[in-house]
């Protein structure tokens, strides 16, 4: 099921909630698809004959846009999806930008569905307002619109419910044009990069207990992943969030591949870089980019499901540009690598002095 929003100036975009509202008569009054039984036998959310789990309109959504693909996915043991992603695009005198958002709603708050859904589609829609205003725009300067929107939409969610029990999420977005991307993130939502050329890596780097404590020396990364805190949250998005700016990574491929962003419903059943890769290169076909996205998904369900699991897809190249997005090192080189980006719209990004030891970050995952 997709939905895609209108084309032309202000370019185009999934539409997640159009979706959900235009599904869900469909899907909440349809027979059982075990037994048959109509919608009248129903208790709860199970059938009352043979007592499956009755489908639900957020289960499983796909869309594909341009180039781009997303799959959502409740997994097979969550009573109910809490992930969201978003796609979007339009057409710059630069050349076309392409942006990305996965967040995964925080399950140990209330609403995390919401949180996840309006913070993705804020992300995008921003985006995309932002140049329709005011022109082209430097990559930098639209994943911090995208990441700012994003946080705003998720806090202001507090209006709507019990102020001690704010709705959260985690936020992963990806901005790209002409072979150049800036990638952004809060929580463990995990940003890749996977390629067949042997460079695949994940650019992310987890806001979590795990990532702190390693980071740290408290502990190796190996002992800190297997401490039952390791996926306790240092930064989400929403009312209570920790103040301060996101983490980012300008970055340009010295080949093509894809950026992949996803939950860690994906990367908790395939944390390696290269095993996703090769899950890419199964032999769908290199066009088919919404059935590599659907290949990450059955991945992780395959190994238990036990989790939402989300991916966003978006093909990168850098023959389709020149390079030149940010100034030059001294030595001629592009200054790719890692940037902090405000989620207050009032500052500016610069540089993560803090991470810039860190040319490719190491792929590792909880043990």
């Amino acid at each position: 099921m997709q939905s895609v929003g209108p084309a032309g100036s202000a370019g185009e975009h999934t539409d997640l909630r159009a979706v959900l509202e235009a599904t869900r008569t469909q899907i909440e009054t349809a027979d059982c698809p075990e037994c048959g039984a109509s919608v009248d036998e129903a208790q709860d959310v199970v059938c009352g004959r043979c007592g499956t789990r009755r489908p639900a309109v957020r289960d499983h959504v796909e869309f594909r846009l341009g180039p781009a693909a997303a799959v959502t996915d409740r997994g097979l043991r969550r009573r109910r999806n809490e992930d969201a992603c978003a796609l979007g695009r339009i057409a710059t005198a630069e050349g076309e930008i392409l942006v990305a958002s996965v967040c995964d709603g925080v399950a140990s708050a209330r609403r995390g569905d919401e949180a996840s859904l309006a913070a993705a589609e804020a992300c995008v829609a921003a985006v995309l307002t932002r140049i329709t205003a005011r022109g082209v725009q430097n990559l930098d300067d639209l994943a911090a619109t995208g990441a700012g929107a994003a946080a705003e939409a998720a806090a202001d969610l507090v209006r709507h419910g019990d102020p001690n029990d704010p709705p959260a999420t985690t936020y992963t977005g990806a901005v790209t044009r002409g072979g150049s991307a800036v990638v952004s993130w809060v929580g463990d939502s995990r940003i890749y990069w996977l390629a067949g050329d042997g460079t695949s890596q994940l650019l992310s780097t987890d806001d979590s207990w795990a990532e702190e404590i390693a980071a740290a020396g408290v502990m190796s990364r190996e002992q800190a992943h297997a401490d039952r805190r390791a996926h306790v949250l240092t930064r989400w998005l929403g009312h209570d969030s920790p103040e301060g700016p996101a983490r980012a990574r300008r970055f340009r491929p010295a080949g093509p591949g894809v950026l992949l962003l996803c939950s860690d419903g994906i990367w908790n059943h395939i944390p390696e870089a290269d095993r996703l890769a090769a899950v890419l290169a199964s032999g769908r076909g290199e066009a088919d980019v919404l059935g590599d996205a659907r290949a990450l998904v059955d991945a992780a369900l395959a190994d238990g499901g036990y989790d939402n699991a989300t991916v966003a897809l978006v093909p990168l190249d850098p023959a389709d540009g020149d390079g030149g997005e940010w100034d030059p090192r001294p030595d001629g080189s592009e200054d790719t690598g890692p940037i902090l980006i405000p989620l207050d719209v009032d500052d500016q990004p610069r540089r993560d002095t803090r991470a810039e030891s860190t040319v490719d970050p190491p792929d590792h995952g909880p043990s």
